[in-house]
């Protein structure tokens, strides 16, 4: 079985654009390699929508990996940069990365909503649209250490 996790965070202002990019950016150096990290995906999507998506081998490493300080750092200020923040963990049988159409069915069906400090009438009411644009997306696969 493979262990899915995946979040949706929607930035409140622009400002708040290039620290959640360089915070973005350390956190993915450490996915990669981090150990049972198997793949994964990220999408900027419009409107400052960030989705990520990852696969594990476990729940443990997955979580050895959320503690990690970079990760720790960044999610610190998730409830000051963003007015939406979800997430959803599954198990799959299947080793295929699913699709952005799935996790967001998942998130709104099944998915989780951080506390934030102003959240959005979406978030309140764990309500969004599903990813608009596919052009930014990134993949990553995971590396040897």
């Amino acid at each position: 079985m493979i262990f899915i996790s995946a979040t949706r965070l929607h930035l409140k202002s622009y400002r708040f654009f290039i620290p959640f990019m360089i915070a973005n950016q350390k956190v993915a150096k450490t996915l990669v390699k981090n150990k049972g990290f198997l793949q994964g995906k990220e999408l900027i999507d419009k409107q400052l929508v960030f989705w990520t998506l990852s696969m594990w081998n476990s729940e443990a490493e997955m979580r050895t990996f959320r503690g990690s300080e970079e990760h720790r750092n960044a999610m610190m200020k998730i409830s000051n940069w963003c007015n939406e923040a979800a997430y959803i963990h599954w198990m799959q049988e299947e080793q295929n990365i699913p699709e952005w159409k799935t996790v967001h069915e998942k998130m709104l069906n099944e998915g989780l909503f951080t506390k934030l400090k102003h959240p959005s009438n979406n978030h309140l009411s764990k309500k969004f649209a599903e990813p608009q644009w596919t052009k930014t997306e990134r993949v990553f696969k995971a590396i040897s250490v």
